[in-house]
């Protein structure tokens, strides 16, 4: 099996791990096993997963190069007395832009998960 597919497969695995932990423990904590509480335990862990989505979408797209530049620069400028040695901005978000065109954004788990849980809690909610 290829790098690609194995981390595929554990990103499939993880996050439906994650989930259903979460989904078990909304359900246990709160004792309440009538199809409110299963809906509860399974909506709730559903839309985090949807929100992680969302905020992978927009960390790949760029939106946060210029916040991790800037603390980065912070930091450097706190150690060193100088800061010649450090890229200027645009150099760094170029260098972050080359970096996510060689990575691999596979969002399916993210979608399939979400909407199954959101789907499973809505339907459980109105039984």
């Amino acid at each position: 099996m290829d790098k690609t597919k194995r981390n595929r497969l554990i990103m499939w695995l993880v996050l439906s791990a994650v989930t259903l932990i979460a989904a078990t423990l909304i359900l246990v904590l709160r004792k309440d096993y009538s199809t409110r509480g299963f809906s509860d335990a399974t909506f709730i862990p559903g839309v985090v997963v949807l929100f992680l989505f969302l905020l992978r979408l927009v960390r790949d797209a760029g939106t946060f190069d210029l916040v991790s530049y800037s603390i980065s620069r912070i930091f450097q400028g706190t150690k060193e007395k100088s800061l010649d040695g450090m890229k200027i901005a645009s150099e760094y978000v170029e260098g972050k832009r080359q970096e996510r065109l060689k990575k691999d954004r596979y969002y399916l788990p993210y979608i399939i998960i979400a909407v199954a849980f959101i789907v499973a809690g809505v339907i459980l909610a109105y039984i």
